[in-house]
């Protein structure tokens, strides 16, 4: 996809609230178009792609943001399993200095994820069980923090944390 295809879809994605939600059940052209490069790009566990064939889907809060440090908007991307799971896969794209978006990051085996960008950083969190939690109730969050490392092109966790959920 050529790079100003890419900037027009994100643009308005966000202009028209395709993003953020819309008011019908159907997915968004963002969802629909993040879902195919994941079902074409290499590397997609197989989990994710049944998923993506099976009640899973592409999370409508798609995050237009320049994480990679090129003046760009890149995407930050989850995989909704359409189940009691949630959200089990994030992912990185960008247009890069190149003409077509790229996978630039992915976490294939989260639950129940949640994920924000600040500061040019992507930051995602899971529930942290611990032996008598039940499902519905982790005692705590387990937060990461990516940056996008220039020199060596490919993000890099440069913060964990722990949050005890009272």
């Amino acid at each position: 996809m050529k790079r100003a295809a890419v900037a027009a879809l994100a643009a308005a994605a966000l202009g028209a609230g395709l993003v953020a939600g819309a008011a019908s059940g159907e997915p968004t052209q963002a969802q629909e178009l993040f879902r195919e490069r994941l079902l074409d790009s290499r590397g997609i566990a197989r989990d994710v792609r049944t998923r993506l064939r099976k009640g899973g889907f592409v999370d409508r809060r798609i995050t237009f943001a320049d994480v990679t440090g090129e003046g760009r908007s890149d995407a930050v991307v989850l995989v909704h399993s359409g189940g009691s799971a949630g959200r089990i896969a994030l992912f990185v794209f960008s247009a890069g200095d190149g003409e077509d978006l790229e996978l630039v990051y992915r976490n294939q085996r989260l639950y129940r994820a949640t994920a924000r960008v600040r500061s040019g950083n992507v930051i995602y969190r899971v529930p942290a069980h611990e032996p008598g939690d039940d499902l519905c109730c982790p005692s705590a969050e387990r937060e990461t923090e990516l940056r996008w490392d220039p020199r060596r092109e490919r993000f890099r966790v440069v913060d964990r944390r722990s949050f005890e959920i009272e």
